[in-house]
């Protein structure tokens, strides 16, 4: 009975062995991406955070100038680099800028929607796309996907419940004074906008927003500015839109909310105050893996910046960070 008892088991660890194998590899591979950089020694600008659905990763996209790189994490405190994830060719138009990568999973791929200049072009937003989150990263097309004969910035996704893309962008300040957050459809692939685009709202619909002034234009220039929309529904169906400007009576930068009832269009009701008090802007908000709501943006907003990821919650008229 003994030996074949004995016969049994031999026979049962000789099938596990391959499986067993496996499951060192994976396990020592895991061990070997190391996580060492701490939240906290990032100096980042317009954190935009993907929680991946295939990887379960969190991946963060940054300007490193004139290129971009990502970040990954497990759990959102622990990053390791993960390289250049996208370097222009000598011929794309994009040759200044590289601000706000903003990244989507949409329709099996990944999406950077990126905001460049050049000397002899408007300032726009771009599309890259990507089999992997980490790139490295292609341009749809070699032009802007916002209207090439507006100075552009911002350009975010917004998927409808119908799951039809939108692409939402500002209309910016130092070309119209008074700074416009747009809408327009997208085509489903993404390369271009179908339709003219529509004027949500201006930045002085926002009875916090105060006036800025710059004196890199000639002549110079003074107006309110509009900066990252970016839009949330909500469980009961109304989309909330979060936007950054600085404050009248302080000059800081902020986070702005607006509210529709459901309609991309709106009409658009405003916060008569902003939701955070730390010089910081540019936000957009995720579920991390856990289901929990979290807001991402950056503060303070002169240098050195830095990511903050904190958790939401939302009381029916106003977002609240924990």
């Amino acid at each position: 009975m003994k030996p074949f008892i004995y016969l049994i088991i031999s026979l049962f660890m000789v099938l596990m062995a391959p499986e067993c194998k496996a499951q060192v590899r994976k396990k020592a591979k895991q061990k070997a991406v190391r996580y060492s950089i701490h939240m906290d020694d990032l100096q980042v600008r317009d954190p935009f955070i993907l929680a991946d659905p295939q990887s379960s990763n969190y991946y963060l996209h940054v300007n490193d100038t004139y290129r971009l790189i990502c970040y990954e994490s497990r759990d959102l405190i622990h990053w390791r680099y993960c390289g250049k994830s996208f370097v222009p060719a000598k011929d794309f138009w994009g040759r200044e800028d590289f601000w706000a990568p903003d990244l989507f999973y949409y329709r099996s791929r990944y999406y950077l929607f990126v905001t460049f200049s050049a000397p002899d072009r408007k300032r726009g937003t771009s599309i890259l796309v990507s089999d992997h989150p980490v790139g490295p990263f292609e341009p749809l097309t070699n032009g802007p996907v916002t209207p090439a004969d507006q100075m552009c910035l911002d350009g975010t996704l917004f998927v409808d419940e119908e799951g039809m893309p939108w692409l939402l962008y500002c209309h910016e300040w130092l070309e119209v004074g008074d700074g416009e957050i747009c809408v327009a459809r997208l085509s489903e692939d993404l390369t271009h906008i179908e339709g003219t685009p529509q004027v949500l709202f201006r930045a002085s619909a926002a009875p916090w927003v105060g006036s800025l002034r710059s004196n890199k234009t000639t002549p110079p220039v003074q107006g309110k500015v509009t900066d990252a929309p970016f839009v949330y529904r909500l469980e009961d169906g109304r989309l909330l839109m979060l936007w950054s400007s600085f404050q009248r009576h302080t000059g800081l930068y902020a986070i702005g909310q607006a509210i529709s009832e459901g309609n991309i269009y709106g009409p658009w009701q405003h916060l008569k105050q902003p939701i955070n008090r730390d010089n910081g802007g540019h936000a957009m908000l995720f579920q991390d893996h856990s289901g929990v709501l979290k807001i991402s943006y950056h503060a303070p907003n002169r240098a050195p910046s830095r990511p903050l990821i904190r958790n939401v919650t939302f009381n029916g008229t106003r977002l609240l960070i924990e």
